[in-house]
């Protein structure tokens, strides 16, 4: 009777370790297993970050283009520089990189008047620091959107409009 109780224990503490066994087995092949998905990722992860700076390498001409679009908007903008003539003309222009953007999925953001959005635009100068929603007065760079996703901030001056540097400097108390 002895031998058979102690049989019995023999085989519960081998069936036991066997066991426990296993299941180290188990959690080493698990531990192996996230160690190979961590490292796939980890290289997955690069690959996009390698394809996403191509192709923002790829756009940076149309970028540059659409920059030098924008200066040369920007230096005909005073009233009496310009015909109407070629005021149209530089609309139309203005229009057909717009058009020539959006075939690569280029959103120019250069909106003035509208609402600032820290996630689209970098203010570089504030106007009115009072005031909790400040609006675009001027973009002083453009900025782009590919696919949703911000590739350049626009950078520009926020304030209330009708604000300037002028009515700021007569109403603080000198």
């Amino acid at each position: 009777m002895w031998f058979g109780k102690l049989r019995w224990f023999q085989r519960n503490r081998l069936e036991r370790e066997a066991s426990r066994q296993l299941i180290m087995e188990e959690f080493q092949n698990l531990k192996k297993l996230f160690r190979k998905q961590s490292l796939l990722i980890e290289e997955m992860r690069r690959e996009q970050q390698a394809a996403a700076a191509g192709e923002n390498r790829d756009l940076e001409p149309l970028i540059e283009l659409c920059d030098a679009v924008f200066y040369l908007q920007q230096a005909f903008r005073p009233p009496g520089l310009m015909s109407r003539q070629h005021a149209q003309v530089l609309n139309l222009v203005i229009k057909k990189m717009e058009q020539f953007g959006t075939f690569f999925d280029l959103e120019m953001i250069q909106e003035e008047g509208v609402p600032f959005n820290p996630e689209i635009h970098q203010a570089l100068e504030n106007r009115s620091p009072g005031n909790p929603s400040p609006e675009i007065l001027e973009v002083v760079q453009p900025g782009y959107l590919r696919k949703g996703r911000v590739l350049r901030p626009a950078r520009v001056i926020v304030g209330t409009t009708g604000a300037s540097i002028f009515t700021e400097r007569e109403s603080t108390p000198s």
